[in-house]
């Protein structure tokens, strides 16, 4: 059975109703200690373990219900009926008069019932941050626009009072609300936030634009193709919140290994009770049977349970590479193990998001030193991506750019220097060409990242960026592909971009020119081929497809309210964390498989103490708790230093 199709079937509650069940068994745990302390009414100590079984367990009994009249067996149904047995044998000792000892399992029940509460109140706390990332979604695009009147005439309206066909004004820096089409000017975007592309799209009277671009040029005027509510970013923010509430459903590890525990202990409590039989000699047999049954039921504890599942994902949560690595959501890792393909985002994720010099194109009869010396003098000044990756090659190849007399600098589009008698000008195509220089290169060149340079109006060559992979990507790309994962590449660059990108991690399977809602539709295909994907990206434009896919894991550098979705955060560089997160599955399930084989084990040992009766009832099931919980904890914390 699928992951998705078990989870429906689980019955979850918001984490403060799980909360005031918890603080309702603490009140009724410190009644029923003081009732057994003082020796008061026996029916006084019933009483609070109903009302602590009934109530205070009433969430997982319910779940437990429902749950079985959809087959399916699981943590709730392993609470309820232990919580039984307990019962059951607190009332046996009530019924056997001046048999007090077996009163103290309704503190048992009280102080399992209060644990289980607040550990499931903080495994399904992860909703409120959820309910505040959707909330922030309403919040993103500015409610309010320039509308243009007339020929410079403007007034500031809401953005719901524009209709389509209405021109309005794009400022610097200001965010696109609709979907449109320039009409006026021309000017640069940063379209990031949609395609991840970290350089700038260049736009013109004519071209179209998507809202959520933000203009990082001139003033322009856009015509408006879209309302608000149906523009391309709108779109992309719905489908969000849609996602978002599909994943808040989830399968807890509690859940994992719930039922196997259940019938073990049942099985084995039955089998230690045949044990048992030679030495009773009563008339009541039955009544027998079960208070052994219930009395091996009440050692092997829910919180011994508890504490062998949490601890060592808790250790593996918390203690990832020094704080590099922060998981979400714990039950990433095994879904991420049983993953069948892997997606990985290109800018920002598979490479730094920082260029670098890849190839070096001079003209006819221009030296290579010429025009990489002319291309560092023009930047030497400058603050962009360019200008450090050129700076960047200058130091590596110890090369110094030519002093100047006069600089230019036009932010996005190129640069202007003089030295000496020379001019220099570098930069877009579009930039060099407007200065009346010809820039004789094919037109699909256009596509990479190219900057051009020229001369004195002399074309000189044009120099190729790459952006750079991540620290032992490719290394890490090998490892995915030796656990037999497909790994595809996704990118809303263009595909001469990814296909290098591809190509020098390793990866045979990549799509370009992808928008955030094309993303999220590939994993989808995916998926219902039968696919389970685990999508590694970086930032907004890929959100869908990270709430889309069964796993996901996101190189964001600080937390904020956008990653709170995310099943694990990685704030390293180094990309071979990604190994890491895969690597830590296996350590995980095994530290748990031990820790309950490690109370069962316990377990038979104190239930053979009890049948001995050379010890109080009472004190072998706390020793027995207090070790066994000590050893689960050694067994846990070990994980920090493998």
């Amino acid at each position: 059975m699928s992951q998705e199709k078990v989870a429906h079937k689980l019955t979850y509650y918001i984490s403060d109703t799980y909360r005031s069940r918890g603080f309702f068994c603490v009140v009724f745990l410190i009644l029923t200690v003081i009732t057994q302390l003082f020796s008061f009414s026996q029916n006084m100590g019933l009483l609070f373990a109903l009302l602590v079984y009934f109530w205070g367990g009433g969430l997982f009994i319910v779940g437990a219900i429902k749950e079985f009249f959809k087959l399916y067996i699981g943590f709730n149904a392993l609470l309820s009926l232990w919580g039984f047995f307990v019962l059951w044998f607190g009332i046996s000792g009530v019924l056997q008069e001046g048999n007090t000892s077996n009163n103290w399992a309704f503190v048992d029940l009280a102080f399992t019932l209060m644990l289980a509460n607040f550990i499931k109140a903080k495994d399904v706390g992860y909703l409120k941050n959820s309910f505040k990332f959707m909330e922030s979604l309403d919040n993103f695009i500015s409610p309010s626009c320039i509308l243009v009147l007339g020929e410079g005439v403007y007034k500031k309206v809401f953005c719901e009072e524009i209709k389509i066909g209405d021109t309005i004004l794009l400022k610097n820096s200001h965010r696109l609300a609709f979907d449109g089409r320039i009409v006026k000017g021309s000017t640069l975007f940063d379209e990031n936030l949609l395609t991840g592309n970290i350089t700038l799209a260049s736009k013109q009277a004519g071209d179209k634009v998507l809202a959520g671009s933000i203009n990082k040029g001139k003033d322009v005027e856009i015509q408006v193709l879209s309302s608000k509510k149906t523009s391309h970013i709108a779109r992309v923010l719905d489908a969000v919140k849609q996602s978002e509430n599909r994943k808040l459903i989830r399968v807890s590890n509690l859940e994992k290994t719930a039922l196997v525990f259940l019938i073990s202990t049942v099985l084995i409590a039955a089998f230690l009770t045949y044990l048992s039989l030679y030495k009773y000699s009563g008339n009541n047999y039955y009544f027998y049977v079960l208070s052994n049954i219930c009395l091996f039921m009440m050692i092997v504890s829910p919180v011994s349970y508890m504490f062998s599942i949490i601890l060592p994902w808790y250790y593996l949560s918390k203690i990832t590479c020094k704080g590099k690595i922060k998981i979400n959501d714990i039950t990433v890792l095994e879904r991420a193990n049983n993953s069948s393909k892997v997606f990985i985002d290109k800018t920002g994720t598979l490479t730094t998001g920082h260029l670098q010099v890849a190839e070096i194109v001079p003209a006819k009869d221009v030296t290579e030193e010429t025009l990489m010396k002319a291309a560092l003098s023009t930047q030497q000044n400058a603050q962009n991506i360019f200008a450090f990756a050129l700076k960047e090659w200058g130091i590596k190849n110890k090369m110094t750019p030519l002093r100047i007399s006069s600089l230019e600098l036009h932010p996005s589009y190129g640069a202007l220097v003089r030295s000496g008698e020379d001019t220099y000008l570098a930069g877009r195509r579009t930039w060099l060409e407007s200065k009346g220089i010809t820039v004789p290169m094919p037109e699909e060149e256009v596509k990479k990242t190219v900057f051009y340079v020229a001369k004195n109006n002399t074309f000189l060559g044009c120099i190729y960026f790459t952006d750079r992979l991540r620290a032992n990507a490719a290394s890490t790309v090998k490892y995915l592909l030796g656990l037999n994962k497909r790994v595809c590449l996704l990118s809303g660059d263009n595909t001469l971009a990814i296909s290098a990108a591809a190509k020098r991690a390793g990866i045979k399977e990549y799509f370009g020119n992808m928008y955030p809602t094309d993303k999220s539709a590939k994993i989808n295909a995916d998926q219902n081929l039968g696919e389970s994907i685990t999508m590694i990206g970086d930032g907004f434009n890929d959100i869908l497809a990270l709430l889309q896919a069964d796993a996901s894991l996101a190189f964001v550098p600080t937390n904020n309210l956008f990653t709170s979705w995310v099943d694990v955060i990685i704030k390293g560089k180094d990309f071979t964390l990604v190994k890491h997160i895969f690597e830590l599955y296996n350590k995980g399930w095994f530290a748990v498989r031990l820790n309950l084989f490690l109370s069962i084990l316990l377990a038979l040992f104190c239930y053979v103490l009890v049948l001995n009766n050379s010890i109080d009832i009472c004190l072998i099931i706390l020793g027995f708790l207090a070790l066994n919980i000590f050893l689960i904890f050694l067994n846990s914390l070990r994980l920090k230093y493998e």
